[in-house]
């Protein structure tokens, strides 16, 4: 059974620290920002800033209907939020809890709760939030969801990575013809034309994880560069074999890599997981022109 007084007693020490409000049944926590508790949830737990939460908000004009000028719901980085008057709301509020807010409109994280441009607002115009905080995701519990969506299905979830990869990102990227690998060239050639089947080349890379950026491969650390005859079997993993056809000799390129071009259903044991994108920097160094 839940222990109530173990919840309501910070929330009772916290409001006897407010001060008294113009509002009838606020009180103000901090400068222009006062607060009201609607609803008491089961959650014992305060957001921090490593947590992922899940809030709904209606906003609107203070004396307006609930959630006119702004009604919207969805997962936010706790410390994304974590500025204005959302600071002393986010200190008190649990997993469960609803709360009523009015601040000046200044004091709100606007293009943060709405994710992106707003309609205009005077700084100095009060709106009335409501929130609720839905769910506090815990890095761990991140961690275990993306294991249990990779395990459930790997592709899509592989899908999701690049494309999150790509959206986060202002550069250019190019896609492969219609597969999931991507590239960008750079670099003036040497030579214009292209690598042929059989021809020896010289490559040098440095292979990162999609997620973290972590280097797991690098032909720095063996010291030299890798040459090998383009075209022969298991020389270089497929990825690689697709970034020497589409570089020419003296150019560099990054390339998003799939799995299925990379590391497949096996990946790296204890460096890159199974169904695991990856990002390659690749340089041509240089073309052995057959006969």
């Amino acid at each position: 059974m839940r222990c109530w007084s173990g919840i309501l007693l910070p929330i009772l020490v916290l409001l006897a620290a407010c001060t008294g409000s113009p509002y009838a049944g606020y009180k103000e926590v901090e400068h222009d920002v006062h607060v009201r508790l609607i609803t008491l949830g089961d959650g014992a737990d305060l957001a921090t800033d490593s947590d992922s939460v899940h809030v709904r908000f209606r906003v609107s004009r203070f004396g307006d209907e609930p959630g006119s000028f702004l009604s919207t719901e969805r997962w936010y980085a706790a410390k994304d939020l974590r500025s204005g008057a959302m600071k002393p709301v986010l200190r008190r509020l649990h997993e469960g809890d609803s709360m009523s807010i009015i601040a000046a409109a200044a004091l709100l994280p606007m293009t943060v709760i709405a994710d992106g441009a707003v309609d205009p607002l005077q700084d100095t115009a009060h709106m009335r939030t409501e929130l609720s905080l839905l769910a506090i995701r815990t890095p761990a519990l991140m961690r275990a969801e993306e294991e249990r969506r990779r395990r459930e299905d790997p592709e899509g979830f592989e899908r999701r990575l690049i494309a999150a990869y790509l959206t986060s990102t202002t550069e250019e990227w190019t896609r492969w013809g219609t597969s999931d690998l991507h590239y960008i060239i750079t670099g003036t050639p040497v030579d214009t034309n292209g690598v042929k089947l059989y021809e020896t080349v010289t490559v040098s890379w440095t292979g990162k994880r999609l997620e973290d950026g972590q280097v797991f491969d690098d032909t720095r650390a063996n010291g030299a560069a890798f040459t090998f005859r383009y075209g022969d079997p298991d020389q270089v993993m497929k990825g690689i074999e697709v970034a020497v056809s589409l570089l020419r000799e003296g150019q560099e390129g990054r390339f998003i890599v799939p799995s299925s071009l990379a590391f497949g259903a096996k990946g790296i044991a204890g460096t890159v997981d199974p169904w695991t994108p990856v990002i390659y920097t690749v340089r041509l160094e240089a073309v052995e022109r057959g006969k």
